[in-house]
């Protein structure tokens, strides 16, 4: 056997290529740039309750359901707020669910409200970058825009403040994430329990005991909203963790931190929560959840390449802790 002697050096640049090649970019034909969220306004005049109540209600009588609203984490020493108000309509649903089961990882939408040294902003997740990544690079493309369109006039007409319209994270040409790590959305979809049917009564045990799962777990996780989609023969839970959120928003803002704007990354607040999914697949009741290295690219790839190669091992801790109490009582 032949040895290659490896130096420091060597380990150094080796690693370094791993890192360039998870941030790699395949060539295809540039289409309509969007980024992953998108600053709605700023400059918002009130207090923070006040303007998350606003947006609430904004949503409420554009005809969308408010599914939940939390506080997420935020960095150490941070004392601004921020807040994530998840909201859906069974309209939008049914337009997303045409697309297949595997569709509601697109659903539902989310919202940010956050404070930062300027004031109050609002920011939400582009459903034109999004759907595009989740269900089609082409077919959803004016639906979307105008959805994005349609909920920054919502937004804007229910608090006051500057309206910037500025797409922010990652700015990318096409739904397809590249690089390591990256991939066709389909084949990210991580399944981690399959029932034996999908009978109603299997779809609603194994509902019934994910959430019993994600309620007991003991590492800080916690259930924010629940979607039940069953007449589409789905069900998403949405899960998150403080300290993970925390995590998460410190690195999204390392690299733009400054002595004037200290703690940029919590304008990435609306990447989370992070989906469960129970759905009916084939003839079989399965629960999913999506690559934990994945969905990290996906709504936070603009923290840079040494951002993530400080961090490689977060992504898929949160993916072991996720899977771990999903199937919890039903491994019982």
């Amino acid at each position: 056997m032949i040895r290659i002697p490896v130096v420091k050096e060597g380990i150094r640049a080796l690693f370094l290529s791993f890192v360039i090649l998870l941030f790699a970019v395949v060539p295809v034909i540039a289409g309509e740039k969007y980024g992953t969220f998108v600053k709605v306004i700023e400059n918002v005049r009130g207090g923070f309750d006040d303007i998350s109540r606003a947006v609430e209600s904004g949503l409420g009588k554009a005809g969308w359901e408010v599914l939940g609203t939390y506080d997420t984490g935020v960095p150490q020493g941070c004392n601004f707020r921020s807040r994530v108000i998840i909201f859906s309509s069974k309209d939008y649903a049914g337009s997303i669910m045409k697309n297949g089961v595997k569709a509601a990882f697109a659903l539902p939408l989310r919202a940010g409200v956050y404070e930062d040294e300027t004031g109050i902003n609002v920011a939400l997740v582009n459903p034109a970058s999004v759907n595009r990544t989740t269900i089609d690079e082409t077919k959803l493309d004016n639906f979307s825009s105008v959805l994005a369109e349609s909920l920054i006039d919502v937004i804007a007409g229910a608090v006051p403040g500057t309206v910037v319209k500025k797409q922010i994270g990652e700015i990318r040409s096409k739904g397809r994430i590249g690089g390591m790590g990256g991939g066709d959305f389909i084949s990210k979809i991580k399944e981690i329990y399959a029932a034996k049917d999908d009978t109603g009564d299997t779809f609603t045990k194994v509902s019934e005991d994910v959430k019993k799962g994600i309620l007991n777990n003991t590492k800080g996780w916690k259930l924010t909203y629940t979607y039940n989609l069953s007449d589409h023969g789905a069900i998403i839970f949405g899960v998150t963790n403080t300290m993970m959120e925390r995590r998460a928003f410190t690195i999204a803002g390392e690299k733009r931190s400054s002595g004037s704007y200290k703690f940029p990354g919590i304008d990435h607040g609306a990447s989370f929560p992070i989906e469960v999914i129970i759905y009916k697949d084939n003839g079989i009741v399965k629960v999913v959840t999506l690559d934990g290295m994945y969905r990290m690219k996906m709504y936070f790839e603009d923290a840079g390449m040494w951002a993530f190669m400080k961090n490689m091992g977060m992504p898929g801790e949160i993916e072991d802790e996720i899977v771990k109490m999903s199937v919890s009582e039903l491994n019982k």
